[in-house]
């Protein structure tokens, strides 16, 4: 790794890290956390809990930032809207801990998870390149023969590391370039970025798939390839298209028509 690049990194960890700050969390839900299998977690409880169900939450910020305190405020109003518990899952960030410590990180979480509750139901959710740590995470959960997902939800999942896909070069992306993508591709997958990229995983199963993400995203495609590729294998996958937004919409706007929308449907989707 080269060394010169941390104290930037850490520069941009913070900026984003900001995100956090944008609304305030829902004072109703309860923090508590837990280092499992030496990994970072936090769990989210609301008041009201309507089943015994668990999501697993991996958060979005290119494989190399985000954090409790970015993801902190939108889990809350998840927790509170889904009315479920949700783990969030600290993984360990590229540059300094590139492929595959992320991903192992995320599966040996759930891992655990699954032995300590072997009764409850599991979903996995993830938005942007914590959506790719989902799917390689769920391989691994796959070729390890560890209870599956319930289901997953993908929010502008960032799944193409080579970042070559259509919308990459044709959306208005106000977030999101090309160019630093890839940048961020190089910090996490180093000299294993083909290994590293989750659109070159090959499912033969997946549990029920929600994908959602905005028109406004370079990633639009990435998430568009997948429902193409996971349709033909689970029946039950669906993709939502949501106009005029931008990635991780929710992120910056949870009470919005569109951020509404998006936890309303979550919530059917994890009730199935």
């Amino acid at each position: 790794m080269d060394t010169s690049l941390v104290p930037q990194i850490q520069e941009t960890r913070k900026f984003f890290d900001q995100l956090g700050n944008i609304y305030p969390p829902n004072e109703t839900v309860t923090i508590t956390n837990e280092l499992i299998d030496n990994v970072p977690c936090y769990w989210f409880t609301p008041p009201t809990i309507d089943s015994r169900d668990i999501i697993l939450f991996l958060h979005g910020g290119s494989y190399a930032l985000g954090s409790f305190q970015s993801h902190k405020a939108m889990i809350t109003h998840f927790a509170a809207s889904l009315k479920r518990k949700i783990l969030f899952v600290e993984y360990a960030l590229a540059p300094e801990h590139p492929f595959p410590q992320g991903r192992n990180d995320a599966t040996s979480v759930y891992t655990a998870i699954a032995a300590a509750h072997p009764d409850v139901n599991l979903f996995l959710i993830g938005d942007s390149a914590g959506g790719g740590i989902l799917l390689s995470s769920l391989y691994d959960i796959y070729n390890n023969h560890v209870k599956t997902p319930a289901g997953i939800v993908l929010i502008s999942a960032w799944l193409d590391l080579s970042c070559e896909n259509e919308s990459y070069h044709t959306r208005k992306d106000p977030i999101l370039t090309q160019e630093e993508m890839k940048k961020y591709a190089g910090y996490y997958g180093q000299d294993r970025i083909r290994e590293a990229d989750p659109s070159q995983l090959i499912f033969k199963q997946l549990p029920p798939v929600l994908i959602m993400v905005g028109t406004q995203e370079v990633l639009f495609d990435d998430s568009f390839s997948f429902y193409e590729k996971a349709s033909k294998i689970q029946p039950q996958t669906n993709l939502m298209v949501f106009e005029n937004q931008t990635h991780v919409w929710m992120l910056t706007d949870i009470h919005s028509v569109a951020a509404i929308n998006a936890l309303e449907n979550i919530k059917i989707f994890v009730e199935k």
